[in-house]
């Protein structure tokens, strides 16, 4: 009976473990063996180079730079989106007119895909046809958002529109679980709304609060869509993510090792950045 049993737990998890075998751990070993390799897009032949890949990634100006707007990038969007959800999710945490009307109306960013998002607002905005080009011409401003001085503002704030509404669906969520007798406790007590949101509902919901960072900030760490389409991590590399200048570096420069190199070490450093955040998620819950 034992070993029947033993058995049935191996067949009942071989689909997942198959899932996990073809599509994470076979790529992660086929990663790491193509960055050891000097190996050229359309060329079949390829020789061992160890760490040359690394050392040269490493040395690399353009990789660093779209490390430090990648990094700065998610930093600001995540801050701005959860600023905003929650903002939003306190807003509908009530009763009103017309609420389920405006709450589909918010919805409708995070239901286009990012690339067809990107392809929309290309169209939009472009300096000499696009729609809001021509308003902004009837007003009297001559404007070019896609201008290097304006280009990353413009990036953060369509990042924001179309992702705040993922942000307000975890936090509004997790407002929904809040004991609406803490409001009425702290209304007894004297409790200003604002007060009763930063010391009593804040620190019930944090645990939610830090799970939405933590999901939008490895979303927008790994952003290339929308930013492609727009920037094509242009002006020069202003707007090169870490994303973009993997998808560059092979299939643009050709050199599969380099790009495999440089996914290896963003893999690292986002493994050890993991860690310490799922730790902090599993002692908040605690």
């Amino acid at each position: 009976m034992y070993q029947n049993e033993k058995w049935a737990k191996w067949v009942l998890a071989s689909p997942l473990l198959l899932f996990l075998l073809v599509l994470v751990v076979f790529p992660a070993f086929y990663g790491i063996y193509t960055s050891t390799q000097n190996m050229t897009l359309g060329l079949p032949d390829s020789t061992f180079v160890g760490i040359d890949n690394y050392l040269k990634v490493l040395k690399d100006d353009t990789f660093w730079q779209s490390m430090w707007f990648t990094v700065r990038f998610t930093v600001m969007t995540t801050l701005v989106e959860l600023i905003l959800g929650f903002g939003l999710a306190l807003l509908f945490d009530r009763i009103f007119p017309g609420k389920r009307l405006l709450l589909s109306f918010i919805l409708i960013p995070i239901m286009v895909a990012p690339s067809l998002m990107g392809i929309m607002l290309r169209l939009i905005l472009n300096e000499n046809i696009g729609v809001a080009t021509y308003f902004f011409s009837k007003i009297g401003l001559d404007i070019n958002l896609f201008d290097p001085s304006t280009i990353v503002p413009l990036l953060v704030v369509l990042d924001i529109i179309q992702w705040v509404p993922f942000t307000f669906l975890i936090l509004y969520s997790g407002l929904q679980t809040v004991d609406h007798g803490l409001y009425e406790a702290a209304a007894i007590d004297g409790a200003s709304y604002w007060k009763t949101i930063r010391k009593v509902i804040i620190p019930v919901v944090s645990p939610i609060l830090f799970i939405a960072s933590f999901l939008r900030g490895i979303d927008a760490f790994r952003t290339f869509d929308v930013i492609y389409v727009l920037t094509n991590g242009g002006p020069g590399n202003s707007t090169t993510t870490a994303s973009i200048f993997i998808y560059k570096t092979a299939f643009k420069d050709g050199n599969i090792g380099e790009a495999s190199a440089a996914s290896m070490l963003i893999a690292l450093m986002l493994l050890v950045l993991l860690s310490f955040l799922l730790k902090r998620i599993g002692t908040k819950q605690d």
